[in-house]
């Protein structure tokens, strides 16, 4: 398949129902190179190279300029080339559980991309230049190595979701309140004692995620965020006073069956 002519490799494309986008998946496959075919197809939109043993992207990627989703996912890349920025369609990139460090300063070149994953890396930070990403709304980060939220995230006034899952954070700045258009917020499996005070400014939010943390009670304002529709807290160290926090919270906001409070 690493060696595959282009010719045959256009058999695989897969297009819509009109003709409208083409389509090729080679996620699975145990390639430990990206096909040199691969790049001779001009008019592809869509590439899935997940589940597979790739430790590079080759540079001349950007050849690919209609790519609209790249997905990398489960596979063993450190980096990514520049030539990513290239690829100014992207409105999809998927780089999940690899072994990459850094995120190439030229992502901030990608002005359409609207959802980012990135989770299970080993990033400890981000470039300022994914401050950049005006239009995007998901960026998943979990399962890195970050004992900060990267200050780029600030400019991100678009975002509707945003994970911060498994790392080490041991609070929230306070200008994550500013991210007026977040509807979840998901920061479990990281080191908070408190709720950040700054969650109250998120009126938006619909779906809170705190569990795995080191909470021990839960202040009376998160019954004023009238959007939340689930809150889960459960693996954390609530006290006595904790739970009745919690209770008052359920009963200030009245839960009905379309609210799921769970607090194990």
């Amino acid at each position: 398949m690493e060696n595959i002519s282009t010719e045959k490799l256009r058999k695989y494309i897969e297009k819509g129902p009109f003709g409208e986008t083409e389509a090729l998946d080679l996620s699975g496959r145990q390639l430990s190179k990206v096909p040199e075919a691969v790049t001779d197809l001009k008019d592809l939109e869509i590439l899935y190279l997940y589940e597979n043993n790739l430790t590079e992207l080759p540079t001349n990627i950007n050849k690919l300029k209609n790519l609209t989703l790249l997905n990398l996912g489960e596979n063993q890349l450190t980096y990514l080339p520049d030539s990513i920025g290239d690829l100014k369609e992207l409105s999809r990139l998927f780089v999940y559980n690899n072994q990459l460090s850094a995120v190439p300063t030229s992502v901030q070149y990608l002005k359409k991309l609207e959802n980012l994953w990135l989770y299970g890396n080993q990033l400890t930070d981000l470039p300022d230049s994914i401050g950049d990403l005006k239009k995007l709304k998901t960026l998943c980060v979990r399962n890195n190595q970050l004992s900060a939220v990267p200050t780029c995230v600030r400019q991100l006034k678009e975002l509707t979701s945003l994970y911060l899952d498994g790392n080490q954070l041991r609070d929230l700045p306070e200008w994550i309140g500013d991210l007026k258009k977040l509807r979840m917020l998901s920061v479990r499996n990281n080191q908070l004692s408190a709720v950040p005070t700054c969650v109250q400014q998120l009126k938006e939010l619909t779906l809170l995620y705190l569990e795995g943390n080191q909470l021990t009670d839960l202040p009376e304002w998160i019954g004023d965020l009238e959007k939340l529709i689930w809150l889960c807290l459960w693996n954390n160290p609530f006290t006595v006073d904790g739970m009745r926090s919690v209770q008052k919270v359920k009963e200030k906001t009245k839960f009905t069956g379309g609210y799921n409070l769970r607090c194990f």
